[in-house]
């Protein structure tokens, strides 16, 4: 099996603030994708891909790509329900593979027993489509166990509700208590954000901290 057959499914879980965005940002500048699609709901990644806000011109971006290098990101508009939407999206990633696809705020679009189809298609069978897929939520009960049951990595931060920390607990496979004690701690001069994170492939558990100066 190739590297590209391998199933590459990244979780940044953790309430706002927390420090999901500043992981993110960093590995999307580590992984320097050629072949970048963002599900952006909240317009926060402009400085990795092109603003798109109609699904035809997110469509026409990947044509012109072809098999080469494309950025883009979708920040939805009212045209209709977000649910759908993001089912579209979803479908066009497995459609057009070879590709990190990021999904943000993933409560606004799955619930914990619901999620689109196209999505669960992309953490199931995204690996024969050379998918890398991302996934960010604050809300980690509420969201598909699909995406958390197939997770290849997975970074927890703080979590302020007792039914999310425990829902990590199980997918981290630690105790409740060390999810509880994840904090982001702020000072005058600094702000510390502590994580909890599980390398499944590499069979990896491990704590940090993210440590940004004021």
């Amino acid at each position: 099996m190739s590297v590209l057959n391998r199933p590459m499914v990244w979780a940044y879980i953790g309430a706002s603030g927390s420090g999901k965005g500043v992981s993110i940002n960093k590995a999307l500048a580590a992984l320097k994708p050629q072949r970048l699609l963002i599900w952006d709901p909240r317009d926060e990644y402009g400085k990795h891909a092109k603003r798109i806000t109609t699904l035809p011109a997110l469509v026409a971006e990947f044509k012109k790509a072809g098999d080469g290098p494309v950025r883009v990101r979708y920040v939805a508009g009212s045209g209709m329900p977000l649910a759908d939407a993001f089912a579209l999206v979803c479908s066009l990633a497995f459609e057009v593979g070879s590709l990190v696809f990021l999904a943000e705020e993933l409560s606004d679009v799955t619930t914990a027993s619901q999620a689109p189809a196209a999505w669960r298609r992309c953490i199931t069978q995204g690996r024969h489509r050379a998918l890398h897929i991302i996934g960010a939520a604050q809300r980690p009960a509420l969201i598909d166990k699909t995406f958390m049951g197939n997770c290849t990595f997975i970074r927890c931060f703080t979590l302020r509700y007792s039914d999310d920390r425990a829902a990590m607990a199980k997918a981290l496979d630690v105790p409740l208590a060390d999810v509880s004690a994840l904090q982001t701690v702020e000072t005058e001069k600094a702000t510390t954000i502590a994580y909890l994170e599980r390398d499944f492939r590499a069979g990896v558990l491990q704590k940090g901290s993210i440590r940004m100066s004021r």
